[in-house]
C-alpha cells in the first residue's frame, strides 16, 4: 500500500490509475487434489506462458470436445481462451478463435465475463464487460469454438458505452427460454456530472437488465425493472440464484461505499419452469461443469450447464433452470457427465426441483 501509484483526473482530483501502472502477476490454475487441498499447476499446464491483467474468468467447453476450457477477461489486454489439451494442458488459442480483441482489432478494459447459450444453437456464447466510452463485447459461438464479436448486431453496443460494467450474468429471468442478460455498473474515473453536483462519490451509474427477444438481439428492459435499476451506485459484483426457492433466478449487488442489493425476481415463475441439481454417483456435491439438455419437444431444446462461476468477483447458484415459457411439459432431460458419461430422464415433473444422481438414467453412452 506505500507503494501504490498515485494518479489524477483532469480536473487535479486523485483518481483511477489505469492497469498499465500495475506489473500483470500471471494467472495461476490450482489442481483439486481431492483431499481438501490443492496444488499449483500453473506451470505444468502452460497457463505460466502468457500474462495479462485478468479480472473475469468463465469456464466451459468452448469447442465442443467434451473438455473444460478457460476464458479470462483481461482489463486492457487481449483476453486468452485457454483450451483444454485433455493431458493436464492448456494452449492459449483466444486469437486464432476471434475472442482475444474486439471486432476492431482493439484490447478492451475486460472486467466481469460469462459464458452461455443465448442463441440457443448448443454453443457457449462470451459476454464481456468494459469500461465506459468502449463497448460491452458479446462474441457469437459459430462453433467448434470459432467466435465473431456480434455486438452491434445484438443491440448491446450503444447502450454499454455509457457505462462501465463488472459483474454480469446470462440467466432467463422470466422464464421463457431464452437467456437474458444483466450489467452491474459504476464507474472507476470521476465523473464530471456528478463532481458538479457535489456528489462526494461521483462515480455512480444505473445498473442494467437486457431482454432476449429469441431473435438473436437484446433490449434493453432496465426501465421497467424496477426502482432498484434507476439507482446510482457504483456497483462490482453481482450474484445470482434462487435465493427463495420460487422457481425464478434472483440477483445479489454488492456495491463500493454502499449497501448490497438484494433484487427479488417476481416475474419468472409466472411461466413454467424445470429445475434441477446435479450431484455425483459416489459424492454428495454438485458436479460442476456437467452439461444439461432440456427436449422441450422435438423442435426446442435447450442447452444449460452447471456452474458457479462467471460474473465478477461472485459465486452463483449451482442449479439449473430451465424456462418452459408457455410448455406444460418437457420430453427428457439428457445430461452429459465431467466424466463423459450421458444419461437421459424422460418426462421430468416441471415446477419443481429435482435431484438427478450419477448412474440413476438410462446410459446412452
Amino acid at each position: 500500500v506505500t507503494r501504490s501509484p498515485v494518479c489524477y483526473a483532469t480536473t487535479t482530483a486523485r483518481d483511477y490509475c489505469t492497469p498499465r501502472v500495475f506489473r500483470a502477476p500471471g494467472n495461476r490454475l490450482f489442481h483439486n487434489k481431492g483431499d481438501g487441498t490443492f496444488e499449483d499447476v500453473t506451470v505444468n499446464a502452460g497457463i505460466d506462458k502468457e500474462f495479462g491483467h485478468g479480472l473475469g474468468v468463465v469456464t466451459a467447453d468452448f469447442n465442443g470436445d467434451g473438455w473444460t476450457d478457460i476464458y479470462v477477461a483481461n482489463d486492457g489486454d487481449p483476453n486468452q481462451l485457454w483450451i483444454n489439451r485433455k493431458n493436464g494442458t492448456f494452449e492459449n488459442e483466444a486469437l486464432l478463435a476471434g475472442a482475444a480483441v474486439n471486432r476492431d482489432g482493439k484490447a478492451e478494459a475486460g472486467m466481469g465475463v460469462d459464458a452461455g447459450d443465448f442463441d440457443a444453437n448448443g454453443t457457449e456464447d462470451i459476454f464481456v464487460t468494459h469500461l465506459m466510452d468502449e463497448t460491452n463485447t458479446l462474441f457469437t459461438n459459430l462453433g467448434k469454438g470459432l467466435f465473431e464479436d456480434r455486438t452491434r448486431e445484438t443491440g448491446l453496443g450503444m447502450p454499454g458505452h455509457r457505462f462501465t460494467g463488472f459483474g454480469t450474468l446470462f440467466f432467463d429471468y422470466d422464464n421463457d427460454g431464452w437467456l437474458d442478460l444483466l450489467v452491474a455498473n459504476g464507474a472507476v474515473q470521476l465523473l464530471p456530472e456528478l463532481l458538479r453536483k457535489g456528489d462526494p462519490y461521483p462515480l455512480g451509474q444505473p445498473n442494467q437488465l437486457f431482454h432476449n427477444t429469441g431473435r438473436r438481439a437484446f433490449v434493453d428492459t432496465s426501465s421497467q425493472a424496477g426502482e432498484a435499476f434507476q439507482l446510482l451506485e457504483v456497483s462490482r459484483g453481482a450474484a445470482f440464484g434462487d435465493l427463495d426457492n420460487d422457481g425464478d433466478i434472483d440477483v445479489l449487488i454488492t456495491n463500493n461505499n454502499g449497501p448490497a442489493r438484494l433484487i427479488l425476481n417476481n416475474v419468472g415463475n409466472r411461466n413454467h419452469w424445470l429445475g434441477l441439481r446435479l450431484i455425483g454417483k459416489n459424492i454428495n456435491r454438485d458436479m460442476l461443469g456437467a452439461q444439461v439438455e432440456i427436449v422441450i419437444s422435438k423442435e426446442r431444446t435447450l442447452w444449460r450447464r452447471v456452474r458457479t462461476d462467471g460474473s465478477y468477483l461472485s459465486a452463483n447458484d449451482p442449479r439449473v433452470i430451465g424456462g418452459l415459457g408457455a410448455a406444460l411439459a418437457v420430453e427428457a432431460v439428457r445430461v452429459r457427465w465431467p466424466g463423459g458419461a450421458i444419461e437421459e430422464w424422460k418426462n421430468p415433473r416441471i415446477d419443481q426441483y429435482t435431484t438427478l444422481q450419477e448412474g440413476t438414467g438410462l446410459r446412452t453412452k
